[in-house]
């Protein structure tokens, strides 16, 4: 849920650099509906354009991908049901 895909020019430009760092040098317009369209949580953003990390962000990050995910399987395979077994975080309790 951590991986996105880039080109591997961008990848390469990117790969040592901290995710609140290079997000700000693509952060303009249309950017927000980039993220949506690869099901990347925007709260990224967020965080970026705040210049810190909220405590346990992978965590949040993760589940925020999963629940886009999750929310895109459901409209693209309408008619089919599925259940999803949350077992929870314990770094949340």
């Amino acid at each position: 849920m951590n991986i996105a895909y880039l080109s591997q020019i961008t990848n390469l430009k990117i790969s040592d650099k901290n995710p609140l760092d290079y997000l700000k040098e693509y952060d303009e317009p249309g950017l927000e509906e980039v993220l949506r369209s690869h099901l990347i949580p925007t709260i990224i953003l967020e965080w970026s354009r705040a210049n810190a990390l909220p405590e346990y962000a992978l965590t949040i990050f993760i589940e925020e991908r999963v629940n886009l995910l999750l929310e895109d399987l459901r409209l693209k395979l309408e008619g089919i049901e599925f259940n999803v077994f949350d077992m929870g975080n314990p770094t949340h309790r």
